[in-house]
């Protein structure tokens, strides 16, 4: 069984209720279409710690949480592709421990065709 993870905007967490995240979730759509025909569970639902609070340095605590949660596979939120800066790096550091999804719902390009998608195993893009 794959064991999900989604990362969201701290920011945007404020004023979203997490409804677009949580429903291709549970329909298996978009993002989570990959694994139409098989079981997932979501074990982690989380938030960066916002723009102004050192998001990057705030994610190895999080990353220990994750990895003894056995987490496989993290959902970076679309929230945080269509506007954080620091996006490629919150999906290099996710990366070196986990398979990476770059984004959850909508466009799997985005409307800044910068979607990625890594691979822990080989560090290349999935």
């Amino acid at each position: 069984m794959k064991k999900i993870g989604i990362y969201v905007c701290g920011d945007v967490s404020n004023r979203c209720t997490a409804n677009g995240c949580m429903r291709v979730f549970n329909a298996k759509e978009d993002s989570f279409n990959r694994y139409k025909n098989k079981e997932i569970q979501l074990v982690a639902f989380n938030n960066c710690s916002g723009c102004e609070n050192k998001p990057i340095e705030s994610l190895d605590i999080k990353i220990e949480k994750l990895k003894k949660a056995e987490v496989n596979t993290i959902h970076v939120s679309t929230c945080i592709r269509g506007r954080c800066i620091n996006y490629e790096k919150i999906v290099e550091k996710f990366a070196k421990y986990f398979d990476v999804i770059g984004y959850t719902h909508g466009s799997k390009d985005g409307k800044k065709d910068n979607t990625i998608n890594m691979s822990k195993k080989s560090s290349t893009s999935v």
